[in-house]
């Protein structure tokens, strides 16, 4: 299900609710009653609101327009706004990430406050949520659609519906996912529609986004024109290998390539044009031949305005964007003027079909679309990561914490970082996936801050760990929460990375120990029930290290620290009370404040922790 579709059920779910009761109707919210509280839902398309920013603006073109005429609609127009302010309502607003506020000072449509009745449910690309700094505490719920629910239940169905005589096995389709790698497609419908069909036709595909997008595109050119053509062999594109209608229409492909470039990174991406703005790029016959093959659609919004022209998917826009980036004998690059500093977030998809097409330009792009600034947020985030600012319990004692409430804005901007840093991340991953699936012989991009979380499924840490391995003498951020790295491949990174490794997250051993010693290292978290004593005396050797935290160890030596330190945690730590006095006593002995963290700290005698008897009750150790 993805954001327009959810939305759509949710319209279906809250008509059934609030109508006579229908018996062939299958709900599906589980919590449908719940939408028997609302007399009005108002859907509306953001997309379709281009120049407009108040939401009973949008409500009165969208939906009173096109229902009434006359009189009725002026009445209907005058009654709308006392409803608002009456009656309980749900407004859903689709595709936040497809709307601009035209005077750009809203981040979200202008809606009345005083509407106190009134619940908004707005879907976005997730890269929206980084870009315009909407406030956590402007949003009740967040939620991410990760996919299908059930993706074997949709491949049967589609199964299902395209036998014409062959009887196609549900178990074989899957056979044919597996052996070529291909079940992270299966989890988006808009993909996995894609794959059945070219399994249903029995064509070839190797897992390239590109491909399954220039396979779409051929289909549907075969409907304008059925004259087959094949690309040499050799051809620069490996996607278009297996297309046969493109290469007679390679000019009509090429103009809608230039289309899609200008529209998609224009001022303002657009995803809705006119016949004027199009036949800047393409002849009427050639645009005839688009809406004829169904790779442009065309409507009318209001029946007395202009038609309203858009690609058959805002993936495909993207695809032909990024083809013509690749193909054009110019340096468009050079041209990107970086217009915000979150445009990488932005044009995320564009990059990844770029990384197949020519991975070299991908990550010239990506230079050019990054600025200092936002290298220093992703930079802010990833510090956070470490610490586990992230971490509610952790988060919440921090902003009561009266230290903290003079750093306010750290706290603040905790969300907002952490979540570039992922979407940043997804996106490089995503686009090596897509450089190998689409044959580049060298995965050329360049990246300095790995998180291996337990998240990563096993394409996802394959991609990553590749791109670590390719980038490993040039590593700023290691933070390692699962084991998918060998130890050797940790320590290859951590001597060619000596200069610039600045933070880091792992399980502590005697050879990483060993191999950190006299690093530029700045924050550093040990996890796991190390040999604290082959550990201790590197730490002094850190002479930049200015965070320290400790997780799940039983400390008994002493703790030599360097001078520059400023906060030290221990997580989940067992420890003496002699070695905490010790500790105290040396961080008060340096010439500035340092924060000191315990979180599940266990008090101990010193004989309990070596394993003798202790002479203490244990309670009133604790």
């Amino acid at each position: 299900m993805g954001k327009t579709t959810f939305l759509t059920k949710l319209a279906l779910d809250w008509c059934d609710a609030v109508s006579e009761h229908n018996p062939d109707y299958s709900a599906t919210f589980s919590d449908v009653d719940t939408l028997k509280e609302f007399r009005f839902l108002f859907q509306i398309s953001l997309r379709d609101a281009k120049e407009q920013r108040e939401v009973i603006g949008m409500i009165k073109t969208q939906i009173i327009d096109m229902i009434y005429t006359g009189n009725k609609r002026q009445e209907t127009v005058k009654l709308l706004p006392y409803i608002l302010e009456r009656e309980k309502y749900i407004v859903t607003m689709d595709g936040l990430n497809e709307w601009v506020d035209r005077l750009s000072k809203c981040v979200l449509p202008l809606h009345p406050q005083f509407h106190t009745e009134c619940v908004s449910v707005i879907t976005s690309r997730p890269w929206k949520m980084a870009v315009e700094r909407i406030k956590d505490s402007e949003i009740n719920s967040l939620i991410e659609i990760e996919g299908l629910i059930d993706a074997e239940d949709l491949s049967k169905k589609l199964i299902n519906s395209l036998q014409t005589g062959d009887v196609k096995i549900h178990a074989e389709f899957i056979k044919y996912v597996n052996e070529r790698q291909l079940m992270n497609l299966l989890t988006s419908p808009w993909l996995q529609t894609l794959l059945v069909n070219l399994w249903m036709k029995k064509m070839e595909f190797s897992g390239s986004l590109c491909e399954i997008n220039c396979i779409l595109l051929d289909i549907l050119f075969k409907n304008a024109d059925g004259k087959m053509g094949y690309f040499q062999r050799g051809n620069s594109f490996r996607c278009l290998s297996n297309t046969r209608f493109i290469q007679r229409q390679i000019d009509i492909f090429d103009a809608l390539a230039n289309a899609a470039f200008n529209f998609t990174f224009s001022s303002s991406k657009s995803l809705i044009f006119t016949e004027r703005e199009l036949l800047d790029f393409l002849s009427e016959d050639q645009l005839t031949c688009c809406l004829h093959a169904g790779v442009l659609t065309k409507r009318y919004k209001v029946a007395y305005q202009d038609a309203q022209f858009s690609f058959i998917h805002e993936t495909v826009q993207e695809f032909m964007a990024a083809f013509h980036i690749a193909n054009s004998k110019q340096d468009l690059i050079e041209q990107f003027r970086t217009g915000s500093k979150y445009n990488v977030l932005e044009m995320s998809q564009t990059i990844i079909f770029l990384c197949g097409l020519d991975c070299k330009k991908a990550n010239k792009l990506i230079k050019c679309l990054v600025d200092d600034e936002f290298l220093e947020d992703i930079s802010y985030g990833l510090a956070l990561n470490i610490q586990e600012f992230y971490q509610q319990e952790k988060l919440l004692a921090y902003q009561e914490n009266s230290f903290a409430k003079k750093n306010d804005v750290k706290s603040k901007c905790i969300a907002h970082s952490f979540r570039q840093s992922v979407l940043l991340q997804r996106m490089l991953t995503a686009g090596c996936i897509e450089a190998k699936a689409g044959g580049e012989k060298e995965i050329c991009l360049n990246y300095r801050d790995y998180i291996f979380n337990t998240n990563l499924n096993e394409s996802d840490a394959k991609a990553l760990k590749l791109l670590l391995l390719y980038n490993k003498s040039d590593v700023r951020s290691l933070i390692l929460e699962s084991n998918f790295l060998h130890k050797s491949e940790i320590l290859a990174v951590i001597h060619q990375s000596k200069h610039c490794l600045t933070r880091l997250k792992l399980t502590m051993t005697p050879e990483i120990s060993k191999a950190i010693h006299l690093t530029s290292i700045q924050e550093l978290h040990c996890v796991g029930n190390f040999d604290v004593s082959s550990c201790f005396y590197v730490l002094s050797s850190l002479s930049q290290l200015t965070y320290l935290r400790i997780e799940d160890t039983r400390l008994m030596e002493d703790i030599v620290l360097p001078e520059t330190i400023q906060e030290i945690d221990l997580s989940k730590c067992k420890c003496s009370s002699e070695w905490l006095c010790s500790l105290l006593i040396t961080l008060s002995s340096l010439d500035h404040p340092v924060m000191c963290g315990l979180w599940d700290v266990v008090l101990q005698s010193s004989e309990e922790i070596r394993g003798e008897e202790a002479h203490t009750h244990i309670s009133d150790v604790r």
